[in-house]
């Protein structure tokens, strides 16, 4: 596949262990190079990286809904959902919110807070009990 500058894409299979900390990150392309393996460049959320055209797939609507960066963002292709439905409700929204937190929004004390509240609102429940 090839990309332009100004797709939106996302890194979906980094190649190497240096960049795997970016899969499930949406960026812009900013730079065509002609040749070389990694010739799109990709503006991220802080930073500029090479990747190759196997490493990104363009963004599609169903990727905010059913893959959101915020919740993809882990290594080796797990996501948060892979996680949080292993716990029961309250104590797999504060791993929720405690995972999403700096990578929704850049600031990351509301979803740190609201996973506090999770974390009350459980251990008023085991002591209710």
């Amino acid at each position: 596949m090839t990309y332009q500058i100004g797709d939106e894409v996302v890194i979906a299979s980094p190649a190497t262990s240096l960049v795997q900390q970016y899969k499930g990150e949406t960026g812009t392309i900013t730079d065509v190079a002609e040749g070389g393996p990694y010739n799109y460049e990709v503006h991220l959320k802080y930073r500029k990286i090479a990747f190759a055209a196997s490493e990104l797939a363009h963004v599609t609507p169903e990727d905010e809904v059913n893959h959101p960066a915020h919740y993809t963002w882990l290594p080796h292709g797990v996501e948060v959902i892979d996680i949080t439905e292993l716990l029961n409700f309250n104590v797999g929204n504060v791993v929720k919110y405690a995972l999403r937190a700096g990578h929704k929004t850049e600031d990351p004390t509301t979803d740190l807070r609201k996973a506090a509240w999770y974390i009350n609102r459980e251990i008023e429940r085991l002591e209710a009990k």
